[in-house]
């Protein structure tokens, strides 16, 4: 059976509708802390122990916890391993397509924290004794994946998903030189239809204006469209971007006790994704020649198309946290982050091309169409307790909790992006149907076996935000090595692995018009099984971190 997710994420990738939903609002609302490399090296249980610059994306109350100021800058490599194969039906023995075994890698240089942190002594016993400011820059989230699929299928193919959705559009209107508007916005194809279309992926069928038939397909005896052939199919995408937080801090120290600080955080947030998919017969030969109006023959040799997609987005919040000491020994803290207001540039394009034996046909592309909107991110909140067992050893454990419920869609008002009201009451409430409440459990130990050497490890466990729980957990597990020299400098080194839950994708269905009179309004054939696919990823990052205090 087809996952939920995969068919809901199709109707807005495979269609290409401009349009925006849960998904996109989980994506990029969610947090996964990277921060320096001590904090990440302990799984950034970082809300009660303060000190460290990773810290204040947790707890701005941390940063007066050091009694000396600080600057630094960390680096590394994020290496994105998938392994990817396709799903086996209900009642089936194999997959029905992307049945190859394919493993993919992709490793991105990143910088994911720097920042200077200036502390201010009071020179008072007790009361207020320090005070610090802070512009820091912390990595909350990275977009860096790569994932491929191929395999041979007999059942379907991307090219009659096309066909299928294209089928009601008048060919004059699928040829129109005006990729945006044909007189009646209901009579709009998809950019993706008109792309195939114009690229020769599908055609018109003869004496049936508003029919489509793939390259890939043929009309058998009984006047069925089906595929000709076995096809061999790709489908592959391509994922890279960041999102992080401009921390511009404030924090106070009162008696070596209590901490409180604030952030106005500014968010600033990349992504970009490339998908593809292509077909070819996997024996030329099964395939009859086909013959052209102009009395030439030529032959299918395969029929690929792209998607290229880029959000920009931009946001700002403010962070509260506090830390307090009941005894020397232990700390306790707390921070809560009001929701974000977000902004969102998005750009998307296609491009097609077929390829036949006998004639060269360059590839078609779409023009790149931009969609500009607001999101409010939610509200999140974090709790931890750490334990030191004098200076041999540190213990900390955080929760953290945000409802992805809460996050909505709003219309956007800016500049050239400016597009008016668009009505997205129900896109907020498939956010209020499909996302609930995550929660996150990191954990954290550093053992100092010589004074200027530091062995860490941590742990995070965290839940997903989507509510009907078929999206498993992620977890992460890191390690890492801090030298601090006797003089100002010093260095740190973590090693982590993310381990994603296994992610399915359906890369594309057939579709129909359940009312005959609008053959406009289409939707999923849930009677046409189509190839599903299983992505299982893991993410390795090594960062290194270098500072100075004084």
């Amino acid at each position: 059976m087809k996952k939920t997710i995969g068919i809901i994420l199709l109707l807005g990738i495979s269609l290409g509708l401009r349009a925006q939903d849960w998904q996109d609002a989980y994506l990029f609302s969610e947090n996964n802390y990277i921060g320096t490399a001590r904090s990440a090296a302990m799984g950034n249980a970082m809300t009660a122990l303060g000190g460290d610059p990773g810290s204040l994306t947790m707890n701005p109350a941390g940063s007066s916890v050091a009694s000396y100021s600080q600057f630094y800058i960390s680096s590394g490599l994020s290496i994105s391993s998938a392994f990817a194969t396709g799903t086996i039906p209900s009642g089936s023995t194999s997959p029905i397509g992307f049945g190859d075994e394919i493993s993919s890698k992709r490793t991105r240089f990143k910088m994911p924290s720097l920042g200077y942190v200036m502390n201010f002594d009071t020179g008072r016993r007790s009361g207020l004794k320090r005070m610090s400011l802070g512009f820091v820059f912390n990595t909350t989230n990275d977009y860096t994946h790569r994932f491929n699929a191929g395999g041979v299928n007999s059942h379907d193919s991307f090219g009659a998903s096309i066909a299928s959705s294209a089928d009601g559009y008048l060919t004059d209107v699928m040829a129109n030189a005006d990729w945006y508007a044909t007189g009646d916005a209901s009579q709009m194809p998809a950019w993706i239809d008109m792309t195939g279309y114009r690229a020769g992926l599908i055609s018109g069928v003869t004496g049936q204006d508003g029919a489509y038939i793939a390259l890939s397909e043929v009309i058998d005896e009984n006047g069925q469209f089906r595929i000709a052939a076995p096809l061999y199919q790709e489908y592959g995408r391509q994922t890279r971007g960041y999102k992080g937080d401009l921390i511009m801090n404030w924090s106070a120290n009162w008696s070596d006790k209590f901490y409180l600080g604030v952030n106005i955080g500014i968010v600033n947030s990349v992504y970009g994704m490339v998908e593809y998919w292509k077909e070819q017969p996997n024996n030329p030969s099964d395939f009859a020649p086909i013959e052209f109006s102009d009395g030439t023959t030529g032959r299918f040799e395969a029929m690929t198309m792209k998607r290229d997609y880029s959000m920009e987005g931009n946001g700002i919040y403010a962070k509260l946290g506090v830390i307090w000491l009941p005894v020397p020994t232990l700390r306790l803290g707390a921070a809560i982050q009001t929701p974000t207001a977000f902004t969102i540039i998005e750009r998307y394009s296609y491009t097609g091309q077929s390829e036949i034996t006998g004639q060269y046909r360059g590839a078609v592309s779409s023009p790149e169409d931009t969609w500009g909107y607001g999101l409010t991110q939610p509200f999140r909140y974090n709790l931890g307790a750490a334990f030191a067992l004098g200076k041999i050893a540190l213990v900390s454990a955080d929760f953290e909790s945000v409802n992805y419920a809460g996050a909505r869609f709003r219309n956007y008002r800016g500049d050239e992006y400016d597009f008016g009201y668009y009505d997205f009451s129900s896109n907020n409430e498939n956010i209020r149907n499909y996302l609930g409440k995550s929660r996150s459990v990191r954990l954290g130990l550093e053992l100092k076996p010589l004074p200027a050497i530091a062995v860490r490890t941590g742990y995070i466990w965290q839940g997903s935000g989507i509510a009907d729980g078929s999206e498993a957990s992620k977890k992460t597990v890191s390690f890492g090595l801090g030298y601090s020299s006797s003089g100002s400098f010093y260095a740190d080194f973590a090693l982590r692995f993310r381990f994603m839950p296994t992610e399915f994708i359906v890369p594309y269905s057939y579709y129909y018009a359940p009312d005959s009179s609008d053959p406009y309004y289409k939707v999923i054939d849930d009677e046409i099984l189509t190839p599903e696919i299983a992505v299982d990823s893991t993410i390795a990052d090594a960062f290194v971190t270098v500072g100075w205090r004084f």
